[in-house]
C-alpha cells in the first residue's frame, strides 16, 4: 500500500525543477524523521539536489532534535551536515549552547568534540565552556579542564580557568580551587583569581584567600607600564580587606596603591587613580580632607582639553562631596570650553554625562550588572571596582 511518504517521494522524482524538488524532499525528510524513519529520512536528504537546501534541511533535523532533547540521532545528523558543508561546522556550537540550557551536559560536550571547529570565535567557544562549568558537577568538571586546553588564545583559557576555579569553590573543592588561582603565569590574575575565590567564601578561609591575594600584589614591582593596574587593585582588595576586618592588610595595600598611582606615568590617569583612592580614604575614615592628602593645583595648572579636565573635576567632586555644587559646576563650564568647533558634539555628549551624573550621584542603589546602566548610578570609583578584572579582554564585554 502506498504511503503519503511514497507519494511524495515519487512526485519529487517525476519534477524536472530542481528547487521544487528540493522543497519537497526537504519537507519529506522532516515528515519522515517525525515518524522516526530515520534511515528514510536520510535516503530523502541524499537525492536533494539543491546544496544549500539539503544543508538546511540536516540543520533543521538538528535543531528539532536539540529542541525536544531527542538526542540519538544527534550526531549523525550533524555530521553529515559538516560533510555536506565544512563551512557549517560553527553552527555545532551554537547547537551545543542549547544543549547545556536544557541541562544535557554530556550531549553537548560530545557534540563539539565531534567536529573540528565547533565555534567561529573564541568568545563563543568561551561561552559555551563558562556555561558548562556554571552547570557541571564535580565529576564533570574534568572535561571542562580539558576542554580549555584546545584554547588557542592565552587570555580566554585563563578567563576560563577563573570561572572553573570559582566553580571548584563553590563545589567546596578548595584544594582544587586555590591549584588553578595558583597557576595563572601574570601575578595580577593571580592575585584576583584569589580575590574573586576570596568572594565566595567567609569566615577563616575567607581571610587566608584575601591574605594571599593581597601578598601576591605586594611582590609586583611598580613600574610604569603596571603601576595602573596595581594601583586600582590594590585599591579594591584594600577597600574589602578594611571592610571585612583585616585592617592590617587593607592599610598595607591602600599604601601600596598609592606607591603605584604615583609611578602612574600619563597624568590624567594618575590623577584618577589618586581621587579614587582619595575617595576610598576618606569614606574609610583615613584621611580627613581629599584637599589636603591632594595638591589640586597640580591638575588645574596642566595643559589639557577641557573635557578631560571635567573628567578630573567630577572625580574631584565624588571624592570631596562638601564643594559638590561648585567642582560639578566647574566641570561643567570646562566640557562646553569651544575649543574646537568640529567637537560640538563631544561637547554636548560630555555635559549631559555630567549632568546624569549630577542627578543621580546620591543614588545608593547596587550595581545592577547593566554598564550602561552604572556608569549613571555608580561613582566613577564604584563603576571601576565593579567592573575592573585583569582578566579582562578587548571584545569580550566583561
Amino acid at each position: 500500500m502506498t504511503t503519503p511518504f511514497d507519494a511524495a517521494l515519487a512526485a519529487a522524482e517525476s519534477m524536472s525543477n530542481p528547487i521544487a524538488k528540493s522543497l519537497v524532499l526537504a519537507e519529506l525528510t522532516q515528515a519522515q524523521a517525525e515518524a522516526g524513519l530515520i534511515d528514510d529520512a536520510f535516503a530523502s536528504i541524499d537525492i536533494i539536489p539543491n546544496y544549500s537546501e539539503k544543508r538546511q534541511a540536516l540543520f533543521r533535523l538538528a535543531f528539532r532534535a536539540v529542541q525536544e532533547n531527542k538526542t540519538e540521532n544527534l550526531l549523525r545528523f550533524i555530521r553529515t551536515m559538516v560533510e555536506v558543508d565544512p563551512k557549517s561546522m560553527s553552527s555545532v556550537g551554537r547547537l551545543a549552547q542549547l544543549l547545556l540550557e536544557n541541562g544535557n551536559l554530556v550531549k553537548a560536550m560530545e557534540l563539539v568534540r565531534a567536529v573540528e571547529k565547533p565555534f567561529d570565535s573564541e568568545l563563543n567557544r568561551y561561552n559555551f565552556v563558562a556555561k558548562f562549568v556554571e552547570l557541571a558537577e564535580k565529576e564533570q568538571l574534568d572535561n571542562a579542564r580539558l576542554f580549555l586546553e584546545t584554547f588557542s588564545d592565552t587570555d580566554y583559557r585563563d578567563w576560563g580557568n577563573l570561572a572553573l576555579a570559582k566553580r571548584f569553590m563553590l563545589l567546596k573543592q578548595l584544594q582544587e580551587a586555590r591549584t588553578i588561582a595558583e597557576s595563572f603565569s601574570f601575578p595580577l590574575r593571580q592575585s584576583w583569581a584569589f580575590f574573586e575565590l576570596s568572594r565566595l567564601t567567609t569566615g577563616k578561609t575567607h581571610d587566608l584567600l584575601l591574605c594571599r591575594a593581597g601578598k601576591i600584589l605586594e611582590t609586583i614591582s611598580v613600574e610604569s607600564e603596571s603601576a595602573e593596574s596595581l594601583a586600582i587593585q590594590s585599591r579594591i582588595l584594600g577597600k574589602t580587606a578594611l571592610k571585612t576586618g583585616n585592617t592590617e592588610l587593607g592599610l598595607r595595600l591602600l599604601e601600596w596603591s598609592e606607591t603605584a598611582a604615583a609611578q602612574i606615568s600619563v597624568p590624567i590617569q594618575r590623577f584618577r587613580a589618586q581621587y579614587f583612592l582619595a575617595k576610598v580614604l576618606r569614606e574609610l575614615g583615613q584621611i580627613h580632607s581629599v584637599q589636603e592628602y591632594l595638591d589640586s593645583a597640580k591638575w588645574m595648572q596642566l595643559e589639557i582639553s577641557g573635557l578631560d579636565r571635567s573628567r578630573i573635576g567630577v572625580w574631584v567632586a565624588e571624592a570631596e562631596p562638601e564643594n559638590i555644587l561648585t567642582i560639578w559646576s566647574i566641570a561643567i563650564q570646562d566640557a562646553g570650553k569651544p575649543e574646537q568647533k568640529s567637537a560640538d558634539i563631544l561637547r554636548a555628549e560630555r555635559i549631559a554625562e555630567i549632568l546624569r551624573r549630577f542627578i543621580f550621584r546620591n543614588n545608593k542603589n547596587p550595581p545592577s550588572g547593566e554598564p550602561e546602566h552604572d556608569v549613571v548610578n555608580l561613582s566613577a570609583e564604584e563603576f571601576e571596582e565593579y567592573y575592573y578584572s585583569p582578566f579582562a579582554i578587548k571584545g569580550c564585554n566583561c
